[in-house]
């Protein structure tokens, strides 16, 4: 017997992960949203994933991590400023709010409103961590090996944080050894393109 058989993609496995109702933009928006985490270390594909996710689905907005980090040893600070300034907001049905950080001027700066949206796609090095995962109803994780992550990201910031990538990625580290939000994927992707 022969067959053909349509390969699934990474953006599909992924929007398998929420309700049709919601993949679809079918009927009202929900009383609180629908909360996708997207992790993985520097490099991973977060911010290009969560792009796809949000075309595809109706309603559906971006919250990035990055835009709440203070600077560059402050991942742990934006990711507790997103839980409980805009997660927990949301949770209830309520907009959310954090501080951005300005990376050039390494200062905070514009407060940003989180309305309620039928799906919030959290991207960004510490979605699955322990502040976060009480809020999220799925997550994924990407990954690749570090050589490709680390090309990547030098490629996209034109190098600019060459000689901070250790430092960066320490605070990984010490998010995941508090939580392997890896091992708590609901959905492991490998983004590496060899």
């Amino acid at each position: 017997m022969t067959g053909r058989f349509r390969q699934v993609t990474p953006l599909e496995r992924v929007l398998a992960l929420l309700p049709p109702f919601l993949r679809e933009g079918r009927g009202p928006v929900p009383a609180r949203p629908f909360v996708l985490g997207l992790d993985g270390r520097s490099g991973a594909g977060k911010t290009e994933l969560a792009r796809a996710v949000a075309a595809a689905v109706p309603g559906a907005q971006v919250v990035a991590l990055e835009d709440a980090y203070r600077g560059w040893t402050g991942l742990r600070a934006g990711v507790e400023e997103i839980a409980s300034g805009v997660l927990a907001p949301l949770r209830e049905g309520r907009p959310g709010s954090y501080r951005r950080y300005d990376w050039h001027a390494e200062r905070l700066g514009e407060v940003v409103r989180v309305e309620p949206s039928a799906v919030v796609v959290l991207e960004g090095c510490g979605a699955g961590s322990l502040p976060c995962t009480p809020y999220l109803d799925a997550l994924v994780w990407l990954e690749a090996p570090e050589y490709e992550r680390h090309h990547r990201a030098m490629a996209r910031d034109d190098g600019a944080w060459l000689d901070r990538w250790s430092t960066w990625a320490a605070q990984e580290s010490a998010l995941l050894a508090e939580h392997d939000a890896r091992a708590a994927a609901d959905l492991v992707l490998d983004t590496s393109t060899e």
